[in-house]
């Protein structure tokens, strides 16, 4: 077996071993499966194909999760032979879970349901339409339009009592300015950190809207942390970034579906050091915390890390860390 059909072949039995887990609950543990998914976790230690494989296990039923591992998985065993022959003998002697048939669906049931459904909209239909159907009408104009050719000129007033880059929410970069570049954008302009650039244009993170402990935050970044696997228990990004003076972040914190008793430590680093934070604060169980910290004047780059305060391998606790709605302040200390 070459090493692409093994690969495909180990990261198919995996994804259909971890569906049927889902399924069926504690009874579905298989000891050899079990073993050769820690196979991959030793072979996949890299921190990219550390993330890889944890988000292929959070969805293992995504073609595109599982079609991606398995073209990363081959790479590496075209690298280590040894490690393709031991895949290789394992998985010979690891049936395969059948996963659970679905419940089959009475048919009169669905039948009746559909009816009672049509009934409905009729009766929604009639209610606000009245017995007999409208001829359609225009749409009205649009408040404070005209058809005429008369230009009509609006003047707004912006109050003085506060800076606008405290007033105007975080914004991205604009189209014709450079990005990452806080000379390409008004002094104190406050720009969300996921439109930053990334090294090779990689996320490590997962981003777009998301909540600290049940609090919405829009443009979040957030990674996740599972104290049973020493490559979740920490998660960084990196950003390139010049001429801004300030990081702000105005939660921190796990979300909603965290186990409760998780404790995330989360840091700043900034440039080359990845060793001393130029901020870091704990936010324990169901709290919040906030980051605000100003950046050297010659900041390059800046990551941010979450780890796992108290490692909880008898438990699992899992969950995500969450940086909600992070933003940099353009300028120069």
């Amino acid at each position: 077996m070459n090493v692409d059909d093994l690969a495909n072949s180990v990261v198919r039995a995996l994804a259909q071993y971890l569906i049927h887990q889902r399924q069926s609950g504690p009874v579905a543990f298989n000891a050899k499966l079990e073993s050769l998914l820690n196979q991959l976790e030793i072979l996949l230690a890299d921190t990219y194909l550390a993330e890889t494989l944890a988000r292929f296990k959070d969805a293992p039923e995504d073609a595109v999760r599982v079609q991606t591992l398995c073209l990363q998985l081959a790479e590496r065993l075209r690298e280590d032979p040894e490690a393709a022959r031991a895949l290789s003998a394992d998985l010979s002697g690891a049936p395969l879970p059948v996963p659970k048939p679905d419940r089959p669906v009475n048919s009169r049931i669905l039948l009746i349901g559909a009816g009672v459904l049509v009934v409905a909209v009729l009766v929604v239909w009639i209610a606000l339409s009245g017995s007999t159907p409208e001829a359609p009408r225009a749409d009205p104009a649009p408040p404070n339009t005209t058809t005429s050719t008369t230009t009509t000129t609006t003047t707004t007033t912006t109050s003085s009592t506060a800076p606008s880059s405290a007033s105007s929410p975080p914004s991205s970069f604009p189209a014709s300015a450079q990005p990452g570049d806080g000379g390409a954008v008004p002094a104190g302009s406050r720009i969300l950190v996921d439109g930053l650039p990334r090294p090779q244009n990689q996320w490590v993170f997962d981003h777009g809207d998301h909540d600290v402990q049940l609090t919405q935050f829009n443009n979040s970044l957030w990674g996740r942390l599972n104290s049973c696997y020493t490559s979740q228990r920490s998660a960084k990004q990196e950003f390139r970034l010049r001429n801004f003076k300030r990081l702000e972040v105005p939660a921190v914190g796990t979300d909603g579906t965290s186990d409760a008793g998780m404790s995330v430590k989360f840091q700043v680093f900034v440039n080359t050091d990845q060793v001393k934070p130029i901020q870091e604060v704990v936010a324990g169980p169901g709290e919040i915390k906030q980051i605000a910290v100003d950046l050297p004047a010659d900041v390059f780059s800046v990551t941010l890390q979450a780890s796992l305060v108290t490692v909880d391998v008898k438990n699992c606790a899992q969950g995500n860390a969450v940086w909600g709605s992070p933003h940099v302040v353009a300028g120069r200390n």
